[in-house]
């Protein structure tokens, strides 16, 4: 690795500019890589090359380059960032993989398993490059972007967790994103990549809200808050019953995971809150205007069939079950008119099918 490190990021989301001004303001090359259209703000980025972050975090950076060729965005690229929602990785790593290298560092935030995903693409296209593979559960803000230059922050989290594979390379991947952050936010080890998906807290707080408020979303979607008018008192009951049921999933693989309320005081910060209700109503929510989401939103496209399904899949190789993951799986199915089960992120598309669960780990480390 050169001794400043050269970054890409690709995507050019809310997540992705924000990552791209944070590098940027540091004083290191970071390149954009555009995945889907040359737009009027995209040519106007493309010429201005700055980024500017307001809110809890406050900077501005220029960039090496905004681009649409992801051989451009990846040359000399030590550390390449993936910041897209699941679904488009399978067209993202398409992309990457004749460009990867031995010792390029890929990581993926959110992972929602991407990189076992990523593993089974470059041994499909005869991909031999040495990679190292890190994931996080979360992206490490709320934020949006404002302008075609501007991301908003409307609150960084403070604590993240971090897993890497190979696993004795997930010290030098701290090293990394803790000093993109410095000090802002803190980075620490998780055990393998299997526990990034599973660590996800949207698997707790997007699909069940979304489905027992259905009729509601549907007449009112545009007004309706997600975490503020969608989860009640008794919805966050039964949310923090689902939520569980994926802890105990992670203590059957041998993982600790943190129960999604513990997260939210990790991520946003502490307070006497005893339910996901009371937190969410906190001063120290960051969810109090997340509007606009519909009955086939992201929060159940892809959510169930990308955590929820591997989940379930991953409970039944332990020797365990997960019933109220597979009851909203069933009911999300039942209203989309789809199979969730049947199309959802399975072992097999994983690159996973017919192992033990000991050489999922071993595969995941």
């Amino acid at each position: 690795m050169n001794s400043t490190p050269r970054f890409a990021v690709m995507g050019s989301g809310n997540g992705a500019r924000a990552f791209c001004g944070q590098i940027a303001a540091l004083g290191m090359p970071v390149r954009m890589f555009e995945p889907l259209e040359a737009t009027a703000d995209f040519l106007k980025l493309k010429e201005e090359r700055e980024i500017f972050l307001e809110g809890d975090i406050r900077v501005h950076g220029r960039l090496d380059a905004v681009t649409m060729d992801a051989g451009e965005a990846m040359e000399g690229a030590d550390i390449v960032l993936v910041v897209v929602p699941s679904f488009a990785h399978p067209s993202i790593f398409s992309r990457m993989i004749p460009h990867l290298k031995d010792g390029t560092h890929v990581v993926i935030v959110p992972g929602n398993y991407g990189g076992l995903l990523l593993k089974k693409m470059m041994a499909e296209a005869g991909c031999k490059a040495r990679a190292v593979i890190s994931e996080t559960a979360t992206l490490p803000y709320a934020c949006r972007i404002s302008a075609y230059n501007t991301v908003q922050i409307y609150k960084k989290k403070y604590r993240l967790k971090l897993a890497t594979s190979p696993a004795d390379r997930n010290g030098a991947a701290l090293g990394v994103m803790n000093g993109i952050f410095g000090g802002l936010v803190e980075f620490f080890p998780a055990k393998n990549l299997l526990e990034m998906g599973l660590e996800n807290a949207n698997y707790t707080l997007h699909p069940l809200p979304i489905l027992l408020n259905y009729g509601a979303i549907e007449m009112h979607g545009p007004t309706f808050r997600h975490y503020m008018d969608g989860i009640t008192p008794i919805i966050s009951e039964k949310v923090e019953a689902m939520d569980a049921e994926r802890v105990a999933i992670g203590k059957a693989l041998g993982l600790d995971l943190v129960p999604a309320m513990t997260q939210l005081k990790m991520y946003y910060g502490e307070n006497d809150a005893k339910t996901i209700y009371e937190y969410v109503n906190s001063p120290d929510s960051p969810y109090v205007d997340i509007v606009g989401h519909n009955v086939k939103s992201r929060y159940l496209t892809e959510d169930v069939p990308g955590l929820l399904v591997p989940a379930i899949h991953l409970a039944h190789l332990a020797g365990t079950d997960a019933p109220i993951a597979k009851l909203v799986v069933d009911l999300a199915s039942f209203l989309h008119g789809t199979d969730y089960m049947k199309n959802g992120m399975s072992p097999e598309k994983l690159g996973l099918g017919g192992k033990t669960l000991e050489e999922i780990i071993r595969v995941a480390s």
